[in-house]
């Protein structure tokens, strides 16, 4: 079915060429005296974001495009990351958001076109520049050629420039993905309430959401994640996100490499104690995008996440588990009425430029986050600190977050969170000196040299779009349990050249897609992970630019 329909829409496609004119103003008639839309017209109305997230069979692109073991998704939290006493919150959601459904999906897109008033409409997909990026898109636009009257074009890019169009909501549908920063549902439902990630992106403001998600937060955790699952269905049922599955990773490993640990959230994986069975510790890996930024304040992404949990520390590390564990804060304790935590530093954790990690860099980075001149897209994974929702008004002064001493952090929040030390091992919750950020100015984060590192492993070399180089870094505190003397990344967009990579030696790891996952489905090399992260179209209701 795939294959037809992708035929007869590049068919359609080829012939209309570079005309395509997406999002653009205005609306008129065809010289046939069909009636035209435009894209942000088409996508205000809650109808046709329906029918465009019912009609992307999800089953078809699990089975034919990815073949790794990843599943639908109608909901938008993943199944398995918030649990409470065993119960998982994904429970309460089950049946919510909307299904595949071909039927259905015409059905509301009819509606649209009389709500809307048109027959003919043009949208473009934003996804991404590698093979499964592209074979992604084209499975969409095939999908989307059912909605009679929509012509759809695919648009592949490179990840920094997806990620800058997505942040400044220049795009129709976007092809995007979000994995856990924490373990609680509120580290997705969070994107969605107005001014945070995704709501402005797709331009969603509900405030009976945003009322929903803080009542939740006020609430025992049973009782919370009832009141999260209301907002959810909510927010599914406006359909400016529709789900499509929740990743799983198939993925070649030499039997030579040990030690890599896989992460529920934040970074995918943590390299600080990999291992390989070989004279030279050198693993050797690649990556589908370049490193977007270096900038702990700034960055939003899992690539700069990935590498800033390799050559950074936070107060705090979990390990495969999940478990809180200390990093470089030695202890740890909180106040009987879970508002005060207070944080003890080992006075052994040291910058690469040799001066010692002190508790005034981790109010500084906190405080630097939070100011609204820094502009980060992230500031508001803070906001259950003190004084974090009133900087604007009240300035950075006023937040909960207190160098007591060089050795001592005390960090005051408005509500409990059970969770807040797995939520500080989380990137964003990294320390940044903020002599070397002044010095660097603008230049803060584009470069190897322009960033200061404190985890087991440094930057030592990054060329843009090619590959970047780590370092085990010789100041680490537990730079004796370190094995890896460096870790090579190269930049390889397409799956077959990354598995011929592989078999010749040059990586210890390859993705695969779902060619290759049947070619070595026998291999006792080909092993399986699945993530807490769902990938899903935004859909662009009302803040096209």
């Amino acid at each position: 079915m795939f294959l037809k329909r992708k035929l007869t829409v590049m068919t359609t496609i080829a012939l209309i060429g570079s005309s395509l004119l997406v999002g653009c103003s205005g609306s008129g008639n065809t010289s046939s005296g069909s009636k035209t839309a435009t894209s942000a017209q088409v996508l205000d109305n809650e109808n046709a974001r329906a029918a465009i997230a019912m009609s992307i069979d999800k089953q078809s692109y699990c089975d034919v495009i990815l073949n790794n073991g990843s599943k639908t998704m109608d909901r938008f939290t993943p199944l398995k990351l918030a649990l409470d006493n065993g119960k998982d919150y994904a429970d309460l959601t089950e049946g919510m958001g909307y299904s595949y459904n071909e039927e259905k999906a015409k059905e509301a897109w009819d509606k649209a076109k009389k709500e809307v008033g048109f027959d003919t409409t043009e949208m473009e997909i934003i996804t991404y520049d590698h093979d499964l990026g592209k074979r992604t898109g084209e499975f969409i636009q095939s999908e989307l050629s059912d909605l009679e009257g929509l012509t759809v074009k695919v648009t592949n890019l490179p990840f920094k420039q997806k990620l800058d169009r997505e942040t400044k909501g220049k795009f129709d549908i976007s092809f995007s993905g979000w994995g856990a920063d924490y373990p609680d549902p509120l580290t997705f439902l969070s994107t969605m309430e107005t001014g945070n990630q995704f709501s402005k992106q797709v331009g969603y403001d509900n405030k009976e959401y945003n009322k929903l998600i803080e009542e939740a937060k006020k609430l025992p955790t049973a009782e919370g994640y009832k009141k999260y699952a209301e907002a959810e269905k909510m927010m599914l049922e406006d359909a400016y996100l529709a789900p499509i599955y929740q990743k799983s990773v198939a993925y070649l490993e030499k039997d030579y490499v040990s030690g890599i640990v896989n992460n529920s959230w934040g970074a995918d994986y943590t390299y600080t104690y990999a291992d390989v069975n070989k004279p030279e510790k050198v693993l050797n890996l690649s990556t589908t995008a370049d490193i977007p930024s270096m900038d702990i304040s700034k960055s939003t992404d899992q690539q700069s996440f990935q590498v800033m949990n390799t050559t950074m520390e936070g107060l705090i590390r979990v390990d495969e588990k999940g478990k809180a564990q200390p990093g470089v804060a030695e202890k740890w304790e909180v106040s009987e009425d879970g508002l005060t935590w207070t944080f003890h530093l080992r006075k052994n954790s040291i910058w690469s430029d040799k001066t010692p990690v002190t508790a005034k860099d981790f109010e500084y980075s906190w405080k630097r986050t939070l100011t609204p001149e820094t502009a980060s897209e992230y500031s508001y994974i803070m906001n259950d600190i003190k004084g974090a929702m009133e900087v604007v008004d009240k300035g950075v002064e006023g937040v909960g977050v207190k160098a007591i001493d060089d050795y001592t952090l005390e960090v005051k929040l408005v509500r409990p969170v059970p969770y807040f030390p797995q939520l500080t091992s989380f990137q964003v919750f990294f320390p940044q000196k903020q002599a070397f950020v002044e010095k660097c100015g603008a230049k803060y984060g584009t470069a190897a040299e322009y960033q200061l590192y404190n985890g087991p492993f440094t930057l030592t070399s990054w060329k843009m779009e090619d590959q970047y180089v780590m370092s085990k870094n010789p100041t680490y505190w537990d730079a004796s349990n370190v094995k890896l003397e460096k870790i090579n990344t190269k930049v390889v967009k397409d799956t077959g050249a990354e598995v011929n990579l592989y078999e010749d030696g040059q990586i210890d790891r390859a993705v695969l897609s779902s060619d290759f996952v049947d070619k070595y489905k026998d291999s006792k090399e080909l092993k399986t992970r699945e993530t807490a992260t769902t990938f899903m179209l935004q859909i662009n209701g009302s803040n096209h630019k």
